[in-house]
């Protein structure tokens, strides 16, 4: 087997092993400076994404009108509420279509190969994780409706290029985050001991097999190694548990609905209890939620399907659907009082696609669509409908980190370098 096999083969294991259950949050190495934010009003800013696949039809998506008067299509009509903290981007230039889209979608290295996986790393949300990292328990919350965790199907990546699972049950990820809140310090520091034990048992376990690896998969054995080395440097600080009120814990076997309001439940739980700062969800893979899920709405087909299909009202049904889940993250966000506004106004909160819009069947991302809402205090410009004249989506994850106040990065992904202006008040 050649290196570059045996590295590939690696990312595989590990996207399933280790990264998802010994690793905690992948750590940001060597590409990054050290933290140099923005003060004031973008200290407390807040990153969450929603992901669908599949692109979108211009007659369902677009809206009509100008920039501040325009009138929202079908699908964006369940959003009518918060058209004041509204920024709808498209006529943005991505690369390629559905895996080559997925990998780009948060990382700006599609993938060059046919397998779909990202070329290198960080994705936006685990570099935001990065420089967030400290002042949360939890650095960043990657979670899924239904996720599709096949290789090509990922949108987080270490900055190494290794992909950051979505966790699908509600249950497992309400654990996860709200077993560091509202606990008892003797019980937790015993915890902490046990997982201690572990990871020092784990870290010599890798150790040992450093020698029997190619170099690619060296490459990630290292940084395993580091994660596990934060990881330990974090449980020999003081258990301080947080104090607040998280959501009811969901049940165990949930459908569509159910699920997707858990995940939101758990990201605004997350939120509100300043559990982690970071939070990405993404619905299915690159085919988006396959068939039999959507038999709740109505719907007997999966999105992929639907979208083959071409306009239709089982496409238009799936994606009004798609929009109403965004609007409820929207609504409790912008429910929750924050200081003289709401958590809304310091979130920026984003609704991406792999695909752009126009006929599914082109799978092109020669005009990419996005929905943004919030981010009030990062200086977003609100209320507003922007057709971009052939921006670089890589410009557009530039931009979008220097939305949240960070000015030290002269480039993201393969060539992003260029700050969009039309998304700035």
């Amino acid at each position: 087997m050649s290196k570059k096999n045996d590295g590939r083969l690696s990312r595989r294991s590990f996207t399933t092993g280790l990264a998802a259950s010994v690793v905690t949050t992948p750590f940001l190495t060597g590409l990054l400076t050290q933290i140099s934010r923005a003060q004031g009003n973008k200290k407390t800013l807040r990153f969450v994404i929603m992901f669908t696949g599949n692109g979108q039809l211009p007659g369902h998506w677009l809206p009509k009108g100008g920039e501040k008067n325009f009138k929202l299509s079908p699908v964006l009509q369940p959003l009518e509420a918060h058209r004041k903290k509204l920024l709808l981007l498209h006529g943005l230039q991505g690369k390629d279509g559905h895996s080559g889209g997925m990998s780009e979608s948060l990382t700006g290295w599609p993938a060059r190969t046919g397998d779909g996986v990202a070329e290198k790393g960080p994705s936006i949300d685990q570099f935001l994780a990065a420089r967030f990292r400290g002042s949360t328990p939890l650095s960043s919350l990657e979670l899924g409706v239904f996720p599709a965790n096949e290789a090509n199907d990922q949108i987080c990546y270490s900055a190494t290029g290794l992909p950051v699972p979505a966790i699908g049950s509600p249950r497992g990820a309400f654990d996860r985050l709200f077993g560091v809140t509202n606990g008892n310090s003797t019980r937790a520091k015993r915890m902490r001991a046990q997982q201690a034990s572990v990871l020092d048992h784990t870290a010599k376990e890798l150790q040992s097999i450093n020698r029997q690896l190619g170099s690619d998969a060296r490459l990630l054995l290292d940084e395993q190694l580091t994660l596990v080395r934060e990881k330990e440097k974090a449980l020999a600080k003081p258990f301080v548990p947080r104090q607040c009120d998280p959501p009811s814990a969901p049940t165990s076997r949930m459908g569509l609905k159910a699920t997707w309001k858990a995940q939101h439940d758990n990201i605004i739980g997350a939120f509100r209890c300043g559990v982690t700062r970071v939070a990405t969800l993404r619905a299915g893979g690159w085919g988006g939620i396959e068939s039999g899920k959507y038999d709740e709405i109505g719907v007997p087909t999966g999105h992929h399907e639907a979208a083959h299909a071409g306009p239709g009202a089982h496409l238009l049904k799936i994606n009004v659907f798609h929009a109403e889940q965004f609007a409820y993250l929207l609504n409790q966000l912008d429910a929750t009082k924050e200081g003289e506004g709401t958590m809304l106004d310091s979130t920026v909160a984003i609704w991406i696609n792999e695909l752009g819009l126009g006929d599914f069947n082109h799978h092109s991302r020669s005009d990419v669509h996005v929905v943004l809402a919030g981010g009030k205090r990062a200086g977003m410009r609100n209320g507003s409908f922007q057709k971009l004249a052939n921006a670089d989506y890589q410009d557009f994850l530039f931009s979008l980190i220097a939305l949240m106040g960070i000015s030290d990065v002269s480039k993201f992904g393969d060539h992003g370098s260029k700050v969009i202006p039309q998304i700035f008040a």
